[in-house]
């Protein structure tokens, strides 16, 4: 299920947005600039993951190609290219544990950008594209799995280092 059809967009957006006090000043700036910056720790929460650990999880330095490795996360995921991260949307929970040196738990008083929905392809002229897109309001990753992408990445890259 995807957010395709121009109800499912808005309901998402209307979702993300809500996260602000203000949330008229979210869709302000997907307009204006084609990101949000979003709180964090209220409606959901982000997981920071350095690209390479994503990579080394999906053998391949090839951002389609990793896509379908997040796909399993069944949840929103942010890509920034520039920055060389992906932000998983978990739901809100107190600060994780130390996630290791390729993953950041953001939370309550933590800001991301947010794409505009519907901003689903890497697009030079933005510095973040959905790489996953949320399917419904409040769909989020589950954070076991996530949990269990970082440990996958983490040995991978660990192994590769040994080498």
């Amino acid at each position: 299920m995807s957010t395709a059809t121009d109800a499912g967009r808005k309901a998402v957006a209307d979702w993300l947005a809500a996260s602000l006090n203000n949330p008229s000043g979210a869709r302000q700036q997907w307009t204006d600039h084609h990101i949000a910056v979003l709180a964090l720790g209220r409606r959901f929460s982000a997981v920071r993951l350095a690209e390479e650990l994503v990579y080394a999880v999906a053998v391949t330095q090839d951002p389609a190609i990793a896509t379908t490795v997040l796909r399993m996360l069944d949840g929103p995921v942010i890509h920034e290219p520039r920055a060389h991260r992906f932000y998983v949307l978990v739901p809100s929970s107190p600060p994780a544990q130390n996630l290791g040196p390729y993953a950041t738990c953001l939370g309550l008083g933590h800001y991301v950008g947010v794409p505009r929905v519907g901003d689903d392809e890497p697009d030079e002229n933005h510095a973040s594209y959905w790489a996953v897109p949320m399917k419904a309001p409040g769909a989020l990753c589950d954070p076991s799995a996530v949990a269990g992408l970082i440990k996958a990445g983490t040995t991978a890259l660990t192994s590769q280092a040994d080498s």
